[in-house]
């Protein structure tokens, strides 16, 4: 590190953030002085119809073409006649529009070939504004950042906010006015917006509308989305934010400190995650971090609920089958979101020279993915400008995004629109829209800034008086219609030479490796519970967990057993990765990560302390309470004893001088806020999952070293039929073949992406049967409920599942 990489970092971490923020702020008016200001300045024209602008000529970046309606007979002449079309000339700089779904799911999906670094708006915010973000990074920083805070909206946590969301909506509409027109943007998307951000971020509830404010004025700059907000104002905004967030940060710490039990707000899971706890010394980092997740909060879940009104206000019909059926919310909600699209795009850059759709994409191009365009594409999505609910696809929707980007919160958006239509629907008969919406300035963000409705509640006559209103815009529509193309994607793993440093013998048949690079160049940092594969050869490679420090940059440490029955791998290791080897390794990846709690319980057995060694080093960090029950044969057998004992929180049980544990002393009776996480042989494994049969979901954490073997109850199916209800296909899905493998081969067009039922992408309603759910998206309720399954990792317990596909 340089001197003045030196000196800045620790200028961040002693000057007060706001501080620091008003210094670039009085830098930044003292440039604009001497240079000018660079600011683009954007006056309002009519755009003219589409058939009379020329191809080369069209430029989505307007952002007056939300606001006037333009925009879809734009995009569909785009989609039909150049779906990867450039524009040399635009007031942002040149780019590629991407209009047709596939293809924005190929782009979507493939970061290593279009990357979202360094910012996922069309320009480029204003000097000194540059905020850094995780959704405008790649992997591995973008997942290591995501999931330290990826915890506030798992699917236990969701679960049990919905009673104070449910809550907070029934206050909010309770004290709405009925008969008189009112401002619904105001009084329902904003307040309701504004209450749950300060519940997601434990910020002061009396202050909830600065966290909109603070959003709109950053989200709206001329340069960046062709916004109207004052750059003066921009800066003013995030000094005070900074202030607020940092004071939060700081009270938080302290009580964290002072002994109290970490919450489950963004801001303290941030400081117990090792990749964010001293983000607060990164300030437009923090900064940036925050606002995503605030504007994420508050564009996304605001501007659908208004546009929900104004949907079914458009669609009469609609509407009436609604409030005839309060059932098809579930429906509703999916339609809203890919009809209004709340954000019209991401942007991404070339890293290399490639070819999309016919079309030759150098390095370094901009690439503009209109998702208001793919969730309106014919290829798609049947007659796409009508609001019907319960498409049949209408859950595919691009409008959070695919791929490793793909919005964290959606469930959470999903169920604050879920709630507010069904207390709506219990109040009021009618929600009349009164005259055209006012719409917001910008090519981001399809917001709206008032639109008047009247209430009618339920059980009096509807003053409606006015006919519905007109399907927004009377523009005349292009007649032009193209034909559906494929689309592929490709990834790449990234390898390394390293240098076993050191060894040692830990246990008896178990050594310990340190590995380093020859050169001395730091390794890619790492989190509790991740692991390495090391490739012993082109038909060898084998996984071990890390062991080390999380935080030493230099090294990683592995512990590997002389397994009796090995195949190679541990053979491999111990005969012939000596001091001074080489070594291919891959990684780290981690699929076994510490969930931020306030207590856990540990249980290791024999080889499987190695992980949760790391474990604890991140509790200790944490301020969390921790115990470890670590058992094996021997005394002797045991690595790692020299780190452990002596530590009254660690329990060590040699069986061959203790006999069995018992682990019913441990795990007879759930803890509260208490997570367990168990990694060693099977059999170990096995006791732990029984024992834990009694504790809420979510609270048990394994990694196994092979799958469990477990024997097929009555239910368990082995083969089983699936009926696609609109697509006419029936399959036989095989015992080890995946329903969505089953019915892709048929040649059903179904979406997926992680394929191992995290992302929820593959997510379709079930019309019959009984899902047998494995996925880690679905609440319990949900399973419960059993109308939804994920494809790529879920079965089915009835002899015949029928799917909406």
């Amino acid at each position: 590190m340089s001197v003045l990489d030196q000196v800045i970092n620790k200028a961040q971490a002693t000057i007060p953030m706001q501080r620091q923020i008003q210094g670039m702020h009085a830098f930044q008016r003292a440039k604009k002085r001497v240079l000018g200001d660079q600011q683009p300045v954007f006056v309002e024209d009519a755009i003219p119809g589409v058939d009379d602008v020329a191809l080369t000529e069209i430029d989505m970046s307007n952002p007056f073409m939300w606001r006037q309606g333009s925009w879809r007979p734009y995009f569909k002449r785009l989609r039909d006649e150049a779906p990867v079309h450039y524009q040399a000339n635009s007031p942002f700089g040149p780019y590629w529009s991407i209009t047709r779904y596939d293809d924005i799911v190929a782009v979507d999906k493939d970061f290593e070939t279009f990357s979202a670094e360094p910012q996922i708006v069309i320009g480029t915010p204003p000097d000194g504004l540059d905020i850094e973000m995780f959704i405008a990074m790649d992997p591995p920083r973008h997942d290591q950042q995501r999931g330290a805070v990826q915890g506030v909206v798992a699917p236990q946590n969701l679960e049990e906010m919905e009673g104070l969301i449910r809550s907070r909506v029934a206050e909010v509409l309770d004290d709405l006015p009925v008969g008189e027109p009112f401002d619904w943007v105001d009084k329902v998307s904003v307040e309701l917006t504004a209450r749950m951000l300060a519940t997601l971020l434990d910020f002061p509830y009396e202050e909830r509308r600065k966290l909109v404010y603070w959003t709109e004025v950053t989200a709206a700059s001329a340069s960046a989305t062709g916004g109207d907000s004052d750059v003066d104002e921009t800066w003013r905004a995030a000094a005070d934010m900074a202030k607020s967030f940092s004071e939060l940060w700081h009270d938080k710490a302290a009580r964290l400190a002072a002994g109290e039990k970490p919450g489950y707000d963004l801001i303290t899971l941030m400081q117990m995650s090792e990749d964010t706890k001293d983000l607060i010394h990164r300030p437009m980092e923090f900064l940036g971090n925050l606002i995503l997740l605030v504007v994420g909060g508050n564009d996304t879940t605001r501007n659908s609920m208004t546009g929900g009104v104004l949907a079914l206000n458009q669609f009469p019909d609609e509407f009436a089958r609604l409030r005839a059926d309060p059932g098809l919310v579930p429906k509703l909600v999916h339609e809203i979101i890919r009809w209004q699209t709340p954000l019209a795009y991401m942007r991404r850059i070339a890293t290399k020279d490639t070819v999309l759709n016919g079309q030759f994409i150098r390095k370094g191009d901009k690439l503009v993915m209109w998702y208001a365009s793919a969730n309106r594409d014919e290829r798609t999505f049947e007659n796409p400008d009508d609001f019907v609910i319960g498409r049949p696809n209408a859950r595919n929707h691009l409008s959070f995004g695919i791929g490793v980007h793909r919005c964290m919160g959606s469930r959470l958006a999903e169920m604050q629109l879920r709630i507010l239509w069904e207390e709506l629907l219990a109040r009021f008969d009618d929600i009349e829209v009164v005259g055209e919406p006012d719409y917001l300035q910008s090519n981001f963000v399809r917001g709206y800034t008032a639109m008047q409705v009247v209430l009618t509640p339920k059980g009096q006559q509807s003053t409606r008086r006015r006919p519905a209103l007109a399907t927004r815009p009377a523009v005349p529509q292009s007649t032009r219609l193209g034909s559906r193309d494929g689309w592929v994607t490709g990834t790449t793993e990234t390898e390394v030479d390293l240098q076993v440093a050191a060894r040692r013998q830990v246990a008896e048949g178990v050594v310990e490796l340190t590995l380093t690079d020859p050169a001395g160049t730091a390794l890619p940092s790492w989190t509790a519970g991740a692991h390495i594969d090391l490739v012993l050869d082109s038909s060898l490679t084998r996984q071990y967990s890390l062991c080390g420090s999380a935080a030493d940059e230099s090294s990683w440490k592995v512990g590997v057993l002389l397994d009796p029955d090995s195949r190679g791998g541990s053979a491999h290791v111990h005969e012939k990765l000596t001091e001074g080897a080489t070594v291919r390794v891959r990684g780290p990846r981690n699929h076994f990560p510490l969930v931020a709690s306030p207590r856990y319980q540990f249980i290791a057995g024999g080889i499987g302390i190695t992980p949760i060694l790391a474990m604890i080093e991140a509790a200790e960090a944490r301020c969390a309470d921790w115990t470890l029950l670590y058992v094996g044969r021997s005394r002797a057998s045991m690595g790692f004893l020299d780190v452990l004992e002596g530590n009254d929180r660690v329990t060590v049980w040699p069986s061959d001088e203790k006999g069995r544990f018992d682990l019913a002393s441990v795990l007879g009776t759930p803890q509260p806020d208490t997570l367990v996480y168990c990694c060693g042989p099977e059999a170990l494994l096995d006791a732990v999952e029984d024992g834990c049969e009694s504790w809420p979901d979510g609270s048990l954490h394994l990694e196994r070293f092979v799958a469990r073997k477990v024997e097929a109850s009555e239910d368990a199916l082995d083969s089983f039929e699936v009926e696609c209800s609109r697509s006419g296909v029936t399959v036989t899905v095989s015992d080890g073949e995946t329903v969505f493998d089953a019915i892709e081969k048929a040649g059903v067009d179904v979406l997926g992406s992680c394929m191992e039922g995290i992302c929820g992408t593959c997510e379709v309603d079930v019309v019959e049967g009984t899902p047998d759910h494995r996925d880690s998206i679905l609440s319990r309720s949900e399973r419960e409920r059993g109308d939804t399954i994920m494809l790529c990792v879920s079965r089915s317990l009835s002899k015949k599942l029928v799917l909406d596909v």
